[in-house]
């Protein structure tokens, strides 16, 4: 029973029901409501499920990260932003928690992500549809100045728009979702990420399963991310093919596969026009946001400017999420956010190397790993450190590391892998030398750039 009502809560986080089809509920609070439920049967169902998947570490780390945004509120502005903030928060580590208590078996993790993926399909369909017919295309499109000789005219969404038929130039038409899918990056990214996931469901010896169920649902989530004309996830769908295909090609010829696949798909206008570079618009201005976020950084290296303040500094946001990271939490709240994901991340890629040959436990946690790598790509141009894809990513990737260890029980591998990771020294200097490339990024920039 609290299974299946989290299966509900995680569900409905994506599809947003209640937001799009019944908004007047909006005062009543359903999902919150929902989401305190859930909580208090899980933490019911604790001792029955053995414990939570999340280690003390892991708690420690998140309790770590929820401390960060109330200080650095509290440095930045007082008490009371300071308690605004930490409610604006607390629904994303509330769900990292509630994941933990329920996904304890190799099993339930499974199940959690062919939800996830089921959902993706329907937001998916909903996008096309939008797309290719002008389907709610106020709710579910972003129009932006487009490419063409007339681009720049004010971009009013009028009723009958569709955008498959605009081929003007005017405007560049991108579709999205809702809730926290809304930004057609981040909705890019979700899918980018649960790709790897979604083909561990593809069967060896099950041809009519995988060709009418696990191959449209690839095709049509890459249709969907095409159509959202997101830089940062054509490269991180490179950093995938790059991931896959390595093993059996030798590292050069893939990466000369992966820039002539690159190329290719900006001829096919994936980007819808925009370029790849620091000389263009967009991200040359991404790269001045990363250098005002060393600045805050530099005046506020404690506590930050403040948690989603970075745009009260900036006119826009950072576009990267180390980035606003530091510049939001300082370095205090950047060290305790960059070893939750160092930590989770080691104990994957340790998980799928110790996991039995064979099983599926070892394909999850290598194919988890695939998703981690192409979710942080696609993040280096995204504003995400706080959003809840990323502690679901997280906490799918702590239930596959806890299958293996259940798996290798009572041996010394289990052992080695449940053992608590020393941290600490090893995140301070990633999180410098992380502060560092940026240094060094933008200086090299401005020196291109003649400034």
């Amino acid at each position: 029973m609290t299974f299946k009502l989290y299966l509900l809560l995680m569900a409905l986080s994506y599809l947003r029901v209640f937001e799009l089809f019944a908004p007047e509920l909006a005062p009543l609070r359903p999902m919150l409501l929902l989401m305190l439920i859930v909580l208090g049967l899980s933490i019911a169902d604790l001792k029955k499920q053995g414990g939570s998947a999340l280690s003390k570490q892991h708690q420690r780390l998140m309790w770590g990260i929820i401390g960060m945004v109330f200080l650095s509120s509290l440095l930045a502005a007082g008490f009371g932003d300071a308690i605004g903030s930490l409610i604006a928060f607390l629904p994303t580590p509330m769900l990292f928690f509630i994941s933990g208590m329920n996904l304890t078996s190799m099993e339930r993790v499974k199940r959690l992500t062919a939800t996830i993926l089921g959902c993706l399909a329907i937001l998916g369909i909903m996008s096309v549809a939008c797309y290719h017919t002008g389907f709610m295309v106020d709710t579910l499109t972003m129009k932006e100045n487009g490419t063409g000789p007339d681009s720049g005219f004010a971009a009013v969404i009028e009723s009958n728009d569709i955008p498959a038929l605009d081929t003007s130039g005017r405007y560049l038409w991108r579709i999205r979702s809702v809730g926290f899918l809304g930004d057609p990056n981040d909705y890019a990214q979700t899918m980018v990420c649960f790709l790897p996931l979604l083909l561990t469901f593809w069967q060896p010896g099950h041809a009519l399963r995988n060709l009418l169920l696990i191959a449209p649902t690839v095709s049509l989530l890459l249709y969907t991310i095409y159509l959202t004309r997101s830089r940062g996830a054509l490269l991180g769908l490179s950093s995938l093919f790059f991931l896959t295909v390595r093993k059996k090609l030798g590292n050069v010829l893939t990466a000369g596969l992966v820039v002539g696949i690159f190329v290719g798909a900006m001829a096919l206008n994936f980007t819808g026009g925009r370029a790849v570079s620091s000389k263009d618009e967009s991200a040359g201005g991404r790269i001045e946001a990363w250098a005002q976020g060393l600045n805050m950084l530099t005046y506020h290296p404690v506590a930050g400017v403040g948690y989603h303040r970075f745009s009260d500094h900036h006119t826009h946001t950072a576009h990267n999420t180390l980035v606003v990271c530091f510049g939001e939490l300082g370095l205090l709240g950047y060290w305790v956010w960059l070893g939750l994901v160092l930590m989770v991340f080691t104990q994957l890629s340790r998980a799928a190397d110790a996991a039995l040959p064979g099983t599926d436990e070892q394909l999850w946690a290598t194919r988890a790993k695939m998703s981690f790598i192409g979710f942080f790509v696609c993040s280096m141009f995204l504003s995400r450190a706080f959003e809840p894809q990323l502690f679901i990513l997280l906490v799918i990737s702590i239930g596959i590391w806890n299958a293996v260890c259940k798996q290798l029980q009572g041996t010394p591998q289990g052992v080695a892998l449940a053992a608590t990771l020393p941290w600490r020294s090893r995140t301070f200097f990633w999180a410098i030398g992380t502060i560092l490339f940026f240094y060094v990024l933008v200086n090299v920039n401005n020196i291109l750039l003649g400034r």
